[in-house]
Order: structure tokens, then sequence, then C-alpha cells
């Protein structure tokens, strides 16, 4: 009796499934799975099981309290790590990340995203920005609890007053010229002078004292106030000093948080590896 190519190709179909299953379950797999005589793929049976074969997926807060407890209540000792991101003021655990002779799947983790205050938000929103006497002034008075007012010299000036001279605004403009005439030659020359002032007293910057993320300390940021003349009517426009320093220092400040939270007083190794850094799995 002989087989049809069909019947031959079912038989090395069973033949190679017994071989594989064989081979499988000899490894003692943590994910059961099995291979089938259709295309030999893999199948993945944890769906049919009560539970899960372990812990995966990822947590998303803006709450970094929330954060570390549950980085504290997940974490493997000597698999987890965390990465602060200084410049989206962000951070990542991954619980099982493993080390170098016991790689993990890295695929459980948590994640913060620090999330801007309204005042910090408000000040960045005016930062370096051309602004109407009625724009900073309206800012000014919103925002009166977190401004200190200063003059030219350093003395501190009633808020009241300096939103009152952002108000009303002189400008003042005088043009001098100067000619010379000689046998050879002639030459003209012309100066502008604007300047713009107030009754009221200008102020020359003022100090913005806010918490920038939920979770970080008071901060006090400075701010130099200047006049553009030229136009119909007068701008003004604020600027924060050493801006990128400080949101330095703030990345600094989350990852020693972090590095606090998850170190233990009592030994020289902490609960949780900290990096500043990015991890890609």
């Amino acid at each position: 009796m002989t087989m049809d190519q069909s019947a031959v190709k079912e038989i090395k179909q069973c033949q190679t499934v017994a071989t594989l299953d064989a081979a499988i379950h000899g490894k003692q797999l943590q994910t059961p799975i099995l291979a089938a005589p259709i295309d030999f793929k893999l199948h993945d049976l944890e769906g049919y099981l009560p539970g899960r074969t372990r812990l995966r997926g990822a947590m998303h807060t803006t709450a970094l309290k929330d954060f570390i407890e549950y980085s504290l209540g997940h974490h493997c000792a000597g698999s987890s790590a965390c990465f602060v991101n200084p410049e989206r003021m962000s951070a990542e655990t991954i619980f099982n990340l493993g080390n170098s002779t016991q790689p993990g799947h890295a695929d459980f983790s948590a994640e913060v995203a620090l999330v801007k205050t309204a005042e910090y938000r408000a000040l960045l929103g005016i930062n370096g920005e051309r602004l109407s006497q009625k724009h900073l002034a309206e800012f000014m008075e919103d925002y009166t609890d977190n401004i200190v007012c200063y003059s030219a010299d350093g003395e501190t000036i009633n808020n009241s007053k300096a939103i009152a001279a952002v108000r009303r605004l002189t400008i003042e403009s005088s043009r001098k010229e100067d000619h010379s005439v000689e046998d050879f030659k002639s030459s003209r020359s012309a100066l502008e002078n604007i300047e713009a002032r107030s009754d009221e007293g200008l102020p020359a910057g003022f100090i913005f004292e806010c918490e920038p993320y939920n979770d970080l300390k008071l901060r006090a940021f400075d701010l130099r106030l200047s006049v553009i003349t030229g136009r119909e009517a007068p701008m003004l426009s604020v600027r924060i000093k050493r801006l990128e320093a400080i949101q330095e220092d703030m990345g600094r400040e989350l990852e020693t948080k972090l590095g606090e939270a998850f170190s233990l007083d009592d030994t020289t190794s902490p609960i949780i590896d900290t990096y500043i850094g990015t991890f890609s799995p």
C-alpha cells in the first residue's frame, strides 16, 4: 500500500511536533508553551491559566510619593533599578531588569513624570516674551503673593507701586545733530536718545517664588525687566536669570530625593540603585 504526499507530510509533522514538545518540556520553561502542527508556531497558554505566570506592565503617575511607595513595594533585590531623566523631570523604575548573569525581561516598570505647577507654567509663559503694559501688570496682580519687586539699587519696592509704574510709562525722546563743513569735506552725525521712565518708580526686576513642580522645594526666580521702545506703544520683557542652571538643580534634587528614598541608613547598598539616564530594553 502506497501513501500519498499529504499523508507523508502529516506523519512528518507529527514526528516533528513530538520532538519539539520533548525538547521544550526538557528545558523546564517558566512560561508554558507547546508546538502545534500549524506552521509549527509556538503558542502561549497563559491566557487559559487561572492567573498570569509573572507580573509585568507599566505603572504611570504624576505623584512622586506614590511612585516611591509603588517602587519599594514591588522591587526585587538585585534586579531593580531606577533611571532619572532630569530634562523631562521624570524617573522610571524597572523591577525585573536583572543583572549580567541573570538578565530579566525588563517589562515590569513604574514611571513618574512631575507636572509643573500653575505658577511655574505662568512664569515660563512670560519668560523672554514681549508683553504689553496691561499684560505684565495683570500678571503681577494675579501673582502678587509670589512677587517681590526691587529697584536698580536692589531696594525692595512695594508691589502696588511697581504695578502702577508698569501701567504708567513715559517715553521721552531727544535728538541731537552735529554738522561740520570744511573746504574739502563735510560731516553730519545724529544721536537719538529714548528713555522710558515712570513717576511711580519703574522696578528693575522682581523675584518670583514658587514650587516649580509638586513635591519639589520652593525656589526663587530672579527676573530682569526691560522696556522695548520704538513702537507705537512701549513693550516690556522679563527674562529669568540663569534658568538653565536652575533646571539642572531641579533635576539633581529629583535624583537626590529618589536616592534617599531608595536607600537604607544602616546599609551601604541601596534598596534600588538609582542612575541618571534612560533605559531601553
